[in-house]
């Protein structure tokens, strides 16, 4: 099934999406106050440059255990990060920083089994209804070709999981989630000089 045709089979048709087709990365803007960023990175190799500049602008990071060399090299200087002790604890954890009007980066590796991709994408959904999200909330979805190509899905908050399945384990995506966009964000207090938590 297509993405096209998932989105058309769960979101009622007073709920329009949105799908850009193929532009040229980055096109993304910055991490802001109160939003949850879900980004999928590499262990091993070069970060890209579309992710140091999600990272760049957040306040939170909170990655996998498998990232911390990942992190470790990207990371800007004064930037909270800590590793994810489960995927549900990272999920809540994420909402609850965002919830509070920080900037949130969760990131996961990539090309994890789609299985476990969509389980971590529905902690997400999870933690974000039981923070009162609701259902048709729109959230984008950008997934990027190795051609540097990124095609921009726009849709319902409750249709996340099933869209994310929909795409191959080897196509990275980002993830952003404006629920508590507009609060002012959390002044940040000390922190080590590389930022890593744990």
């Amino acid at each position: 099934m297509s993405i096209s045709e998932i989105i058309s089979a769960t979101s009622p048709a007073a709920t329009p999406f949105r799908r850009q087709a193929r532009v040229a990365l980055p096109t993304l803007s910055q991490v802001a106050p109160g939003q949850l960023w879900l980004r999928e990175l590499a262990p091993q190799g070069p970060v890209p440059e579309a992710v140091t500049h999600v990272l760049q602008d957040a306040n939170v990071v909170i990655y996998d255990r498998a990232l911390t060399d990942a992190v470790a090299d990207a990371l800007p200087l004064g930037t909270y990060a800590e590793p994810a002790v489960t995927p549900e604890t990272a999920a809540a954890r994420s909402v609850r920083f965002a919830r509070d009007g920080w900037s949130v980066v969760r990131l996961l590796p990539a090309r994890l089994p789609l299985r476990e991709r969509t389980r971590r994408v529905q902690d997400l959904v999870d933690e974000l209804a039981a923070a009162k999200v609701l259902g048709q909330f729109p959230v984008s979805i950008v997934a990027e070709a190795p051609d540097g190509i990124e095609e921009h899905v726009i849709a319902r908050f409750d249709d996340l999981a099933a869209i994310v399945a929909s795409f191959p384990r080897d196509t990275p995506l980002t993830i952003v989630i404006d629920a508590f966009g507009g609060g002012a964000a959390a002044r940040l207090h000390a922190v080590a000089t590389n930022g890593l938590a744990g």
